[in-house]
């Protein structure tokens, strides 16, 4: 969602053929050990991708508007994300905003469209229920069944390590606290890139994919619903305190300390799954990318989250 994170990747070139990244050797004048992989290869290391070899659109249209692709933030397995352009000279309407495409690519022959659907329907409903929060963006349309457009913020996510005001995480919780209040729980605050910080050094809570809403009766009985929602909800705020432990120390007070250090039950369950499946996959995407199976479409970009080039672990 933030103007960043696009650059090329250090170590590596373009080819001549759009879309294609060639691993330059780390020593000069040596050449690449990656072999260039087959068809069938090729076809197979497109199925990682939410939208295929084609990517993300070239252009979007919004209130009568054409915006065209410049750059793309995020291009994983569940979807792509993109940050278009006006194209012209209209003084109306935002110059900039967001497309997100959620999973349309089968996986295999494997139908997977109905998850990006699925996805599309749970996050932009989400986001309409966060309507009037200041802190979360607002959604624009939807473009399509897997598809839509929300409006960008200007900054920088907290991966970028930027200055905070001291008072960041004060206006952050403020935030969380009336997402919480319309029954939802984020659950994906643990990454720093779904925290951003605006230009005026506002917060933005960002990517609410994995957001669940819980109703008063999610458990048919209110006092349990409530419970639910209350013991969910503490993650969310164990998550801002430790990033809050990490960026300012010097603001944290003893019991937000000890808020996060949280060591229940189900955080080490999670752990214990979390960490064995992240260090299987990430050895199955190098071992890809070694091959050469993974590589970018043509309108995606190297990027520190989504460039294949991070799983050689250079």
């Amino acid at each position: 969602m933030q103007a960043s994170g696009g650059e090329q990747s250090v170590g590596s070139r373009r080819d001549s053929r759009p879309g294609r990244l060639e691993h330059a050797s780390a020593e000069p004048g040596a050449k690449s050990a990656q072999t260039e992989p087959g068809r069938v290869a090729r076809w197979f290391g497109s199925c990682f991708y939410a939208c295929g070899r084609n990517g993300l659109p070239v252009a979007v249209g919004w209130d009568g508007k054409a915006y065209v692709l410049v750059k793309v933030l995020k291009y994983d397995f569940v979807a792509g994300t993109g940050l278009y352009e006006l194209s012209g000279a209209d003084p109306t309407g935002p110059r900039k905003l967001i497309c997100k495409v959620n999973r349309r690519m089968h996986f295999c022959f494997i139908p997977l469209s109905w998850l990006g659907r699925l996805v599309t329907r749970r996050e932009v409903r989400n986001l309409q229920r966060c309507k009037g929060i200041s802190g979360v963006p607002q959604v624009l349309a939807r473009t399509g069944p897997t598809a839509y457009i929300y409006e960008y913020i200007e900054g920088a996510s907290l991966d970028r390590k930027p200055a905070l005001p001291p008072d960041f995480f004060e206006k952050l919780l403020a935030v969380l606290q009336q997402i919480h209040a319309r029954g939802l729980v984020h659950f994906d605050l643990h990454k720093r890139g779904n925290i951003l910080v605006g230009e005026d050094g506002r917060p933005w809570i960002i990517d609410f994919q994995l957001a669940m809403h819980l109703g008063e009766r999610c458990l048919l009985s209110r006092r349990l619903s409530a419970r639910l929602r209350r013991r969910l909800q503490a993650y969310d705020l164990y998550h801002l305190y430790k990033h809050k432990r990490r960026f300012l120390p010097a603001e944290l007070t003893q019991a937000e300390e000890q808020l996060s250090r949280d060591n229940s039950l189900p955080l080490r369950l999670h752990r214990a799954v979390a960490g064995p499946l992240k260090w299987i996959r990430r050895r199955c995407l190098r071992y890809l990318c070694a091959k050469g199976i993974l590589s970018h479409g043509p309108s995606s970009q190297a990027h520190t989250e989504t460039n294949p080039i991070r799983w050689t672990g250079k």
